[in-house]
């Protein structure tokens, strides 16, 4: 359907409210918390807004219910309820947009806890400001130095318009195309140094409503059309026909909501557990998204890359150490779930390989998984240095293993027989310890067992 087929169709379902007469108080109010509702929470969301549905409700009705959440999210829902609630108390034929009601509304909406964005509240910017769009790519806003003008001449235009539509001039455009010519001119001058979306279509809407139609909303799934859309205009001169095309159709969906309400029709309210679960996916940060599991494959992956590297760095520097003591012992230790967990006290326990031939005798035996016993739970090297030679003798183990659970693995590092187990907790399986956090390894057990050497001698 094209926009003027659509047009004709929002001309329709407003001559159909209209035939129903004046709509009792009731189903007013039940409309106009519909709208506002939906209003507050998408509008404030699209710019990054952390409350629910649910508790934009919970704001509204200042019953506040919000938990964990910032206070200018909580602030910038009150703010813009505020500023929106009075404008759908306005009536039919009462459109006054001027250049400081424009800044007033500005000031109405934002919350500022930064003393120096303060000042910029309810001004013109002061700097030219921009936007990477979807493909990444920049596009600039009217400068900053042509703001004054610029907004000057689209409010006379819109009131230009505006007389035309009143005196039914055979030139005059459609209250709808109104609101979406200044839309798309508002954010193409960008006039503030935030909250330009949420004024633009606070502004939007209000043309709309003096003219007896009700607020457009923009929901989660359909944002990103909504931003193409713009995008399409602003970066590549594209045409305005669809963006048109997607916007009446919104303000046709809040005419049928209103029929629908005066017809007795239920108003089904979206489940609010969706946008919930929208809204924690678009905050997770995708760098920590968890890509790989526990397998052989990964398992190998680490042993290879990062776990005979820490190895040999840590037979060789506990070497250092060799003469110091009777004997030295060192060994490849790892559990499967169907033995015993190794036991350090002990020594007993777990699964010994030797280090005679070490990496390549690991090497080969990694890549034979028919000789493993169940599923890997540990991996390490245990370094035993027995019989100190220069006072009371004592032995010092030292053991580092891999630690391997279904969805990360760990890094445990015990020096001596009471020090605390030292770990790396939570690796994910896509990632590999660097050489760099291996030094930092190999060179606290170096500390932790020149420590002990030295309390243990009366050092």
């Amino acid at each position: 359907m094209s926009f003027t087929d659509k047009l004709q169709e929002i001309d329709n379902l407003q001559a159909a409210i209209e035939g129903h007469g004046q709509i009792p108080v009731t189903l007013l109010n039940k409309i106009n918390y519909k709208l506002r509702l939906e209003w507050n929470y998408t509008s404030n969301s699209m710019e990054g807004n952390s409350l629910t549905k649910r508790e934009t409700r919970t704001v509204m009705v200042n019953a506040i219910e919000v938990h964990g959440k910032p206070l200018k999210d909580i602030q910038e829902i009150k703010n813009h309820d505020t500023v929106i609630t009075t404008i759908m108390k306005m009536g039919k034929g009462e459109l006054n947009i001027s250049e400081s009601r424009i800044r007033e509304i500005h000031k109405g909406i934002m919350y500022e806890e930064d003393e120096d964005k303060k000042k910029y509240v309810g001004q013109w910017k002061n700097v030219d400001n921009y936007m990477l769009n979807y493909d990444g790519e920049r596009y600039d806003f009217v400068p900053y130095a042509e703001v004054p003008e610029r907004m000057h001449q689209l409010v006379n235009w819109t009131n230009s318009e505006k007389e035309k539509i009143q005196r039914s001039q055979n030139d005059a455009i459609h209250p709808v195309s109104l609101a979406l010519k200044f839309h798309l001119d508002y954010l193409n001058i960008h006039p503030f140094y935030d909250g330009n979306g949420r004024t633009a279509r606070i502004l939007s809407n209000l043309i709309l409503i003096s003219y007896g139609l009700p607020p457009f909303y923009i929901k989660e799934n359909e944002k990103q059309n909504y931003y193409r859309y713009l995008t399409d205009i602003q970066t590549y001169g594209g045409e305005p026909d669809l963006f048109y095309e997607f916007m009446v159709g919104l303000v046709q969906r809040s005419l049928q909501i209103t029929l629908d309400v005066i017809e007795g029709k239920e108003i089904e309210e979206e489940d609010d557990i969706d946008k919930e679960i929208a809204l924690l996916k678009l905050r997770l940060d995708k760098s920590h998204e968890r890509k790989e599991v526990k397998n052989w494959s990964n398992i190998i992956k680490i042993i290879e890359h990062s776990g005979i590297p820490l190895f040999q760095k840590i037979i060789a520097k506990l070497s250092k150490f060799d003469d110091l003591f009777e004997s030295i012992e060192h060994r490849i230790i790892y559990n499967t779930d169907q033995f015993p967990k190794y036991d350090l006290q002990d020594r007993r326990g777990g699964n010994a390989l030797s280090t005679a031939l070490f990496p390549n005798t690991l090497l080969d035996w990694l890549h034979r998984p028919q000789l493993l016993n169940g599923s890997m739970v540990s991996f390490g090297i245990e370094y035993f240095l027995k019989g100190y030679k220069f006072s009371k003798p004592f032995n010092l183990p030292v053991f580092i293993r891999f630690v391997f659970n279904e969805y990360t693995y760990s890094i445990s590092i015990t020096v001596g027989y009471d020090s605390k187990d030292n770990s790396i907790p939570e690796i994910n399986y896509d990632r590999v310890v660097e050489n760099d956090t291996i030094v930092n390894i190999v060179n606290d057990a170096m500390k932790a067992a020149l420590e002990i050497i030295k309390k243990e001698s009366g050092q």
